[in-house]
């Protein structure tokens, strides 16, 4: 999987003219599972995923991946 890469600039509005969302990520060791932590553009606000080859966990709510792909994918794809 390619890791999302930015400049995680606060309030950054040049490229959607809304501010763009912080994106970090860690590497799992021993226990821990992957994540990924996104920051809101313009406060505190954050939402933190893990994930594996089974599932996700967003902000504490576990699912396997083709059930978050059910629920969040028609939200994306809603023009």
């Amino acid at each position: 999987m390619k890791i999302l890469k930015r400049k995680n600039k606060f309030y950054d509005t040049k490229r959607f003219g809304q501010p763009q969302i912080r994106i970090y990520h860690k590497k799992g060791s021993g226990k821990k599972m992957p994540r990924y932590l996104l920051k809101c553009g313009c406060c505190d606000g954050k939402l933190e995923i893990y994930y594996d080859d089974d599932g996700l966990e967003i902000n504490g709510v576990n699912g396997s991946i083709e059930d978050w792909r059910e629920i969040l994918l028609p939200l994306l794809m809603h023009r």
